[in-house]
């Protein structure tokens, strides 16, 4: 199948139109913490394949203060087929490492080793 390319609306170039639709999201679901989570994993992923790994980094730990794996991993699941925080927090640990923080990467991988990955059902 052949994918559908888009035009950004007023000009406006690829990358953004993708961080304002990435902002617009976090700022209309702060209501609802899970949707929230998955929100900024959104923006987190956009601010990723922009090269803006330092601001992804700021985003996932704003993220980590709302996101729980008891209460919202199945939830998410349910809702965007995947848990995509649990996956946006792993992917961070490569980032991490590449900026020399090394420790704090381990501690990312045993918290999502130690905490997240328990939570995720098998599919």
């Amino acid at each position: 199948s052949k994918l559908t390319s888009y035009t950004p609306p007023n000009n406006m170039s690829k990358e953004d139109f993708e961080m304002t639709l990435a902002e617009n999201f976090v700022k209309e679901t702060h209501y609802q913490q899970y949707h929230q989570c998955r929100a900024l994993t959104f923006q987190a992923e956009v601010m990723r394949r922009q090269g803006k790994y330092e601001d992804a980094l700021s985003v996932i730990d704003k993220m980590n203060t709302i996101y729980d794996p008891q209460l919202h991993s199945r939830v998410l699941v349910k809702e965007y087929v995947s848990d995509h925080c649990v996956e946006m927090i792993a992917a961070s640990t490569v980032w991490l490492h590449h900026y020399g923080r090394s420790e704090k990467a381990l501690h990312v991988c045993d918290h999502v080793v130690d905490t997240m990955l328990p939570e995720i059902e098998a599919t």
